[in-house]
């Protein structure tokens, strides 16, 4: 692995605004490479190794009329019972590591940045660890998070009670996490933040 990449590891609870303070970043530096993890998912969820272990794990019902995994499903039974999450962490986590580690080797084999993010959801939950050197978070308060999603994803009292208290609590992440990006004021605000962060790494982009 080149020295000359710097690897940050980027994470956040559920509506924290994540995906925005990974574009603020790209935007601010586009030659950053960042490994996103549920991208990485979502193209997994297309493989027929995985379909086959979903279909033998969860049986026929898990399985659409087009052939595609129901994730509406999976979820729900994700979020009701224990083992079921715990089968889907150890399908996917190696599987996201794997892609990860290939993208990190690649960037520094061709010297293409002198960054990597690694935008992993369950980043201090999975202990996953690629080598960096950083930490980072974006932090809402827990009400904030609760009110996004409702809104944004039309959830229900009961489903975003349910998901938030599947998750590590956003103020233990606050504790482990190196830098965190506190996103209650706005996108300026956190651009600023984003901005600032960068200018602390003393990276020529």
């Amino acid at each position: 692995m080149s020295e000359k990449i710097k690897i940050v590891g980027l994470t956040g609870g559920i509506a924290t605004g994540k995906s925005t303070c990974v574009k603020a970043l790209s935007n601010m530096a586009p030659e950053i490479v960042i490994f996103d993890a549920d991208a990485c998912v979502m193209n997994l969820y297309k493989e027929k190794r995985v379909l086959l272990r979903l279909s033998e794990y969860f049986g026929g019902a898990v399985m659409m009329d087009d052939g595609t995994a129901d994730k509406k499903y999976i979820m729900s039974r994700v979020f009701s019972c224990e083992s079921d999450k715990l089968f889907l962490e150890h399908l996917f986590h190696p599987l996201v590591r794997e892609e990860c580690l290939a993208l990190l080797d690649d960037a520094a084999t061709k010297g293409v940045s002198p960054l990597f993010i690694a935008d992993i959801p369950l980043l201090f939950e999975s202990k996953f660890d690629f080598g960096q050197s950083l930490n980072l978070l974006v932090a809402t308060s827990e009400q904030t998070q609760f009110e996004r999603l409702i809104q944004r994803n039309n959830w229900d009292i009961e489903m975003a009670h349910s998901v938030l208290s599947a998750q590590m609590p956003i103020q233990i992440k606050h504790s482990i996490a190196d830098v965190v990006f506190w996103n209650e004021g706005g996108l300026a605000l956190l651009s600023d933040q984003c901005h600032r962060f960068l200018q602390s790494l003393s990276i020529q982009f």
